[in-house]
């Protein structure tokens, strides 16, 4: 009854075990929560719409999931990475973009849905390449769109496709007139001497319809709001972002994105023979923002200015544009090995399900128990006793004093070779120190009884005690 409750446990065990990986097969499927904002994502935060944009635009457009940096110089595009480069890989980027490389950099804090200003993420700071982003000291997401959303009265919004009545184009006009001719556009807007600057006129005022800002993202926290002008594009971009860029105060900066209230969005900066672009959001290169043509228009310009070359250099061909994966590959399985990465996590379980199956079926018992059917094999003595007790049960003494005058032969054979024999008892006797007359008798009643069928025990017990005295005379052993 116990071996029957232990087995019943043992199975209940590998059958829990089994059944738990074959639900992992559907619940932990392949694909991290960390890793939907890569370049292959098309979900709103994705960064596919980026690389198509860019494919299209640029000659030479690829991504890099083995390596941190590109062996040959290109623009490093590093956007919302699942994790940030350690000191090693922040001294390989130095040396890429010292040497002649460029890089663009946005910092991935939309998945930190907790954060609030009193407890913010942990700071984004690469020291050797001058970057630097804090967590945004703004309230709330609702706050930041009231204050951007201030109405003016020459910004009152129209419908797209219509023309009002004072003869100005509408927003969707005045967006392909800018687009066309940038030139007739003024880059700066006009101010009224306010703090807030105003929009540009036949620009849509912030909303959270053109946003993409929903109740849902208040709530959660997604990021706050933000108007900016910049002077790579003319119209005012709309993006949401939680993180404050910190200019470095040892190198020569340069402006690219600056928010309603003055703080610095994007900036760029020379380092060595390459230039670093930071941007203190990625919103502005998600497929969200692709939608919009002011912000995919600044995307794209981001992009140039960061692969833009001095005019004293001799290349005129655009470098290839590199959008890094790495460290978001990585991430997914730095900590548990490649076998639970999202390629190989479906292989790995069935894997594992087959061997706990098949070790199940090792200590697992199936049917009735199988007897041995081979006997073990006995030790010497046991044997000893099992021909002794059956010599007895005979009466057969017989065979036991030949067996015994065959050994004593061998032993005088192996002793003294030809020189002592038993059929020479007055050499016996002399070596033992007996009689010769004794010798000869017990000898020859000793071949007698070796050919005897029927031989008492009695008899035969007396003889194997005098041959084992003369064995042991011969053999120097002496009584004392």
């Amino acid at each position: 009854m116990k071996k029957k409750r232990r087995l019943l446990q043992s199975d209940t065990f590998w059958g829990l075990a089994a059944a738990l990986l074959v639900l992992l097969q559907f619940w932990w499927l392949p694909g991290e929560d960390g890793s939907a904002a890569d370049s292959y994502s098309t979900t709103v935060d994705g960064k596919l719409g980026l690389y198509r944009t860019l494919s299209q635009l640029f000659p030479q457009v690829t991504r890099e999931a083995v390596k941190v940096v590109p062996a040959q110089s290109a623009t490093l595009i590093l956007i919302a990475p699942d994790r940030y480069p350690n000191e090693k890989e922040q001294q390989q980027l130095y040396e890429f973009v010292y040497n002649g490389g460029d890089l663009l950099f946005a910092p991935n804090w939309m998945s930190y849905e907790w954060a609030t200003p009193d407890e913010p993420p942990p700071e984004v700071y690469l020291p050797s390449l001058g970057i630097h982003l804090k967590y945004r000291s703004d309230s709330t997401v609702a706050a930041a769109i009231a204050a951007a959303a201030t109405p003016v009265p020459w910004a009152t919004p129209a419908s797209p496709g219509t023309t009002p009545k004072d003869g100005s184009t509408t927003t969707e006009e005045a967006s392909s007139v800018s687009t066309d001719s940038p030139e007739t556009v003024s880059s700066t807007p006009a101010t009224d001497g306010s703090a807030t600057s105003s929009p540009a006129a036949g620009s849509t005022p912030v909303t959270t319809a053109n946003t993409g800002v929903t109740a849902d993202d208040e709530k959660e926290g997604r990021g706050v709001a933000v108007h900016a002008s910049s002077s790579l594009v003319s119209d005012y971009v709309d993006f949401q972002s939680t993180a404050e860029l910190q200019l470095p105060s040892h190198l020569t900066t340069e402006t690219l994105l600056t928010s309603a209230d003055g703080k610095a969005e994007a900036a760029t900066w020379q380092m060595g023979s390459g230039r670093i672009l930071v941007c203190s959001s990625a919103d502005l290169f998600s497929n969200r923002a692709m939608l919009f043509k002011g912000s995919r228009r600044l995307a794209v310009r981001m992009a140039e200015r960061c692969s833009a070359k001095d005019e004293d250099s001799t290349s005129n061909s655009q470098p290839a544009i590199v959008i890094s994966e790495y460290f978001n590959a990585s991430d997914s399985f730095q900590n548990t090995g490649i076998l639970f990465s999202p390629t190989l996590r479906i292989g790995t379980l069935q894997l594992l399900l087959v061997a706990i199956l098949g070790i199940w079926m090792a200590f697992h018992r199936f049917g009735p128990a199988l007897y041995v059917t081979n006997s073990q094999r006995r030790s010497l003595t046991e044997s000893a006793q099992a021909v002794g007790n059956l010599q007895y049960r005979l009466s057969d003494g017989g065979i036991v004093v030949r067996s015994y005058l065959d050994y004593m032969t061998s032993r005088l054979r192996r002793r003294y070779g030809s020189l002592l024999r038993l059929d020479q008892p007055e050499q016996i006797a002399n070596r033992a120190g007996m009689d010769v007359e004794e010798v000869r008798a017990q000898l020859h009643e000793a071949h007698l009884m070796a050919e005897s069928g029927q031989l008492p025990s009695a008899k035969a017990a007396a003889m194997l005690r005098w041959l084992a005295k003369l064995q042991q005379r011969l053999e120097g052993i002496r009584e004392t």
